[in-house]
Formats: structure tokens, C-alpha cells, sequence
């Protein structure tokens, strides 16, 4: 469950580990989470905490790589498939960052990896302040008048501040769940199981499950990476075209690139005039008071994708319809109403609720689209060129996901898939970039 980014810097300018580490180091006091660890409570009485690391150790996280030759795209795909193929070190923060030289045109590229617990798509764009300027200059930004100073983790100090709070303001279920285990009634356990149920089926019974397809067989811990990338204006000339948003073309786009790839998995794989497929698509919920906050503020809706519509435009048509009618409906609100529930919740209802949600086949992707800065960003006064999004896959039947990010007037695609997924990665990679074509054909 890492998100991640690829950020391609030009080569004019000399870029090394140590400029990386200098400016994380100065900044770091403007995200206080990237110096805390995760704490699990004993017998599981509470949910993890997040506690200062007394060991933290910023060369740890701060690290370098260098691709072999000739340095190409494949090699760099390769590389960020590999470091997402095993998972953050949980004793740590949980958050790397490796700056990757020896790409063939001289640039070099920062990869950013961080556990989801820690950000959501929009405050990881957010996150980027830690590292990156508006301008050539860096920002003067004022450290602590004193140095950070951890403070080991007490759990009955943690407790006894959670009680103390007024109930409006402390998550009542949490609460609750800490009271329940140390004073164990089967009768009360019995409810949050039953409750845990309801929430499940009630969200099993909003739309019948998604049909089977190669992209949802039994995965791997090993991942396959792919990038690409097109003109955000020719994106925006599309949505004006069929009256649509830039997220419905986006969703087009990657309709005719899944398209493509079950009509190379065949029949057999993907039988023609079943249910299309069904893309599960995040939605911020992100408050203007929010702002610069790190967590989770998602919901999600599920969009199917015409994938038998080979006309361009009506495909957007098509999206554009569904979409209208989802944002009209209740499913933002009780999508952000589940993810809610499952991270106040006891752990005892959060991890059935977890549980259950993976055995439901309510979506076959995931399609992230972050929108970015329009301007050009600057590390250590180095220009940001290009910005690949890393999505993680859910571990129990996800094969791909897809990741695009707008930035600088680019709109930046990041596929991320099981290793073993069949046909390959390189079947929807190559997809993908049909699909660009068939866009770039249609708007000029």
C-alpha cells in the first residue's frame, strides 16, 4: 500500500543525494510525520499510533541508485518496480527516497515511496513542498527555534489523553473499542461484528460485482512499472469537444487502452457482451481547511467503462453521462462515509470490514487522476520536468492500476501491475499509447 512518484529533473544542472538529503533535511520540520513510526498497542486494545522515532536516521531514508545501461525507460521502469515489489520497513517511517542516476539523456529522476496511512493523492502533491520551489531560488522557510527532540511512546499516556477529550471531539468508536477490551462482553463483540456485516453487504448491495477478468486473478508481491506522457492541452481540446470533463477523456483514454488489452487476452479471458468493466476511481473530499493536512480525505466511486464503444468521442459521451449522474447521487458521500468508519473504528470492525471489502469484486482498477501545479517546480534549482505517479494494486485481486498526474501543461501516466499479470504490462502499456494516438488523431 506505498504511493510513490517518479520526478524527472532536467540535465543542465548538477543534482546529487546530498542536495536531496540537504533540503529534505531543512524542511523536514514542516511534515513532523516523516519522523514518526507506526506503534501497535498491545494486545491490540487500540488502533496503531503514529509516535516520534527515537532512532530516526535521515541517511536511512535518503538513498541513491544507478541505473545499469543503457539507462533507458525500461531500465528506469524496471528500477521502480522493483523497489515497489517489497514493502516500507514498519519500525521506520514509512516513507524512502532514492535518487536514481545514470539515465541515458543525462537527467536524473527522484523516486518518492510513501505508505498511504501517511498521505492520499492530493496531500502527496502537497508533500512535494518538502522538496521543491516555485522558482530557481529556494523558498527561505524559517526552521524551529530548538531541535527536535522525539518523545518515546507511553501507551497509558496515549490512553488517558484520548479519555480525557470530550466525545465530539475523540473518535467515539475508538474510544469505545479500548473500553470493550479491557473489559471483554461477547455480547458487545457479537454487535461490532454484526455492524462490521452490515457495512459490508450494504456496500456488496450498491452494484452487482464487477466481471471476472485477467486483471483480477490472485497477484504477487512483484510489480511491473510503465510510463507515458501527452499534452494536457490536447486533453482539455477533447473535453470541450464532447462537453465533458479532462477526468472523463482521461477515463476514455484508459477505456481504449483496457480495451485493447482484453481484446489481446481473448474471448476466453474476457468474453465479448458481458458486463463492462468497472474502474474504481478515488475522489478528494479534501476540505479548503484541510489544506496541507497529511492522512486520507478520499472517497471513491465506480465507473464503467465502455470498452465495446470504439468511437473516441462517444466514448467520452458515454463517461461523461455516468459521471453527471454519480456526482448528483449519494455514492461520494457514502464512499466517504465507509473509509471513515474503517479508520475510527475498534480494530476488531476495522480489520472485518477490511476483510470483507477484499472478497467483494466491486472494481477491476484503479484509475487515480491528482491534478498538479501548472507551473514548473524546481529542486535545488534544477527544473522538474515530468511527474509519474506510482498507485498500489489491493493485494487480494488487483493486477493493474493506473496513475496520471497533470503538471506543467503534461499529463504524466503511471501503470503499476503484478509481475505475473497475463497478457503483460506491456500489452497495456502499449494499449495506452494506441489510445493517445487515437486522441491525438481525434483533436487535430
Amino acid at each position: 500500500m506505498a504511493v510513490g512518484g517518479v520526478l524527472l529533473f532536467e540535465s543542465e544542472q548538477p543534482l546529487t543525494r546530498a542536495m536531496v538529503r540537504d533540503r529534505i533535511s531543512d524542511r523536514i520540520h514542516l511534515v513532523p510525520r516523516l519522523r514518526q513510526r507506526l506503534e501497535e498497542a498491545p494486545l491490540g486494545i487500540a488502533n496503531p499510533v503514529w509516535v516520534d522515532d527515537v532512532n530516526f536516521d535521515l541517511d536511512w531514508h535518503v538513498r541513491q541508485a544507478s541505473l545499469p545501461e543503457p539507462g533507458a525507460e525500461a531500465e528506469l521502469s524496471s528500477l521502480v518496480a522493483r523497489e515497489f515489489s517489497h514493502r516500507l520497513d514498519r519500525a521506520r517511517p514509512l516513507w524512502e527516497a532514492t535518487l536514481i542516476e545514470g539515465i541515458e539523456d543525462g537527467r536524473k529522476a527522484l523516486l518518492m515511496k510513501v505508505h498511504h496511512a501517511l498521505v492520499d493523492g492530493m496531500a502527496a502533491i502537497g508533500m512535494a513542498a518538502l522538496v521543491l520551489d516555485p522558482g530557481e531560488e529556494p523558498l527561505e522557510l524559517p526552521g524551529p527555534e530548538e531541535p527536535w527532540e522525539p518523545r518515546g511512546y507511553d501507551m497509558r499516556r496515549h490512553v488517558a489523553r484520548l479519555a480525557s477529550k470530550p466525545l465530539s471531539r475523540a473518535p467515539r468508536l475508538m474510544l469505545e473499542g479500548m473500553l470493550r477490551a479491557l473489559d471483554p462482553d461477547p455480547r458487545r463483540a457479537a454487535g461490532d461484528m454484526r455492524r462490521a456485516t452490515e457495512v459490508a453487504l450494504e456496500l456488496a448491495r450498491a452494484r452487482p460485482q464487477a466481471p471476472m477478468s485477467p486483471l483480477n486473478r490472485p497477484i504477487s508481491p512483484n510489480r511491473r512499472y510503465a510510463f507515458a506522457h501527452t499534452d494536457l492541452a490536447t486533453i482539455k481540446h477533447a473535453s470541450r469537444a464532447a462537453q465533458g470533463t479532462v477526468n472523463d477523456v482521461l477515463l476514455a483514454v484508459v477505456t481504449g487502452m483496457l480495451g485493447r488489452y482484453l481484446a489481446a487476452a481473448g474471448p476466453e479471458a474476457f468474453p465479448f457482451g458481458q458486463r463492462p468493466p468497472v474502474a474504481l476511481v478515488p475522489v478528494s473530499v479534501r476540505a479548503e481547511t484541510d489544506a496541507g493536512e497529511l492522512g486520507n480525505r478520499i472517497s471513491t466511486v465506480f465507473v464503467d467503462l465502455p470498452i465495446g464503444e470504439r468511437d473516441l468521442v462517444a466514448r467520452i459521451e458515454a463517461i461523461t453521462a455516468q459521471t453527471r449522474q454519480l456526482k448528483e447521487s449519494a455514492a461520494v458521500r457514502a464512499g466517504a462515509l465507509v473509509v471513515g468508519a474503517a479508520g475510527w473504528a475498534p480494530p476488531l470492525v476495522s480489520g472485518m470490514l477490511a476483510r470483507a471489502m477484499g472478497t467483494v469484486r466491486a472494481f477491476n482498477l484503479v484509475v487515480s487522476n491528482i491534478p498538479g501545479p501548472q507551473q514548473p517546480f524546481y529542486l535545488a534549482g534544477v527544473r522538474l520536468q515530468e511527474v509519474y505517479p506510482v498507485v498500489p494494486l489491493n493485494p487480494t485481486n488487483q493486477g493493474l492500476a493506473v496513475g496520471i498526474v497533470s503538471y506543467d501543461g503534461l499529463v504524466c501516466f503511471g501503470l503499476l501491475a503484478d509481475r505475473d499479470l497475463d497478457p503483460p504490462l506491456s500489452t497495456a502499456a502499449a494499449g495506452l499509447i494506441a489510445a493517445l494516438g487515437e486522441l491525438q488523431a481525434v483533436t487535430t
